[in-house]
């Protein structure tokens, strides 16, 4: 099946913004903030996938995209860090799953599988709209708070990632 234009340019944003250099300091307060989480339970949410699902790798892209998205509202309004810092060469992903690979000693090739489903949910979260099926009260505003996928978009716009085409509520985070 052939790629649509956007998402062979979704795709090529992405990898553009890969690798982009950030702040060490920013980096390290979010890997700080991560690994508090990890420490409270994620850990454990991780380990669980990987003993008991069939595709442990794409739980724990889920989890790390989720807990990318509940991070990056909070980074950007109490330290206005820069949300590249998630994808960027020795980011937050990078560390992330270092941390992850050390304290539960499995092997670097399973990071980098974790490492592309996370890629493949930003892009996913990316090109859908902020509300299901687009339901809008009788004003026009989108109803509800945004579901986790509307936050991995945000984080995914904010760290270079653009919406796809035609997509309403990627714009302007």
């Amino acid at each position: 099946m052939a790629k649509s234009l956007s998402q062979v340019n979704l795709e090529k944003s992405v990898k553009e913004n890969e690798g982009v250099g950030v702040s060490d300091e920013d980096v390290d307060i979010a890997f700080r903030m991560a690994v508090e989480a990890l420490d409270g339970g994620g850990l454990k949410v991780i380990a669980d996938a990987i003993d008991q699902s069939n595709d442990p790798a794409k739980v724990v892209g889920q989890f790390l995209a989720q807990l990318m998205g509940q991070l990056a509202e909070q980074l950007r309004s109490e330290f206005n860090i820069d949300p590249k810092i998630f994808l960027a060469k020795n980011g937050w992903l990078d560390l992330v799953l270092d941390f992850i690979e050390h304290e539960l000693g499995y092997p670097e090739q399973f990071s980098d599988q974790i490492y592309q489903e996370v890629l493949e949910i930003i892009k996913a979260a990316s090109s859908t709209p902020d509300a299901p099926n687009n339901v809008t009260d009788p004003n026009g505003e989108q109803q509800g708070s945004l579901p986790p996928v509307a936050e991995q978009a945000a984080v995914a716009e904010q760290a270079g990632v653009p919406a796809a085409p035609g997509q309403p509520g990627m714009g302007g985070i």
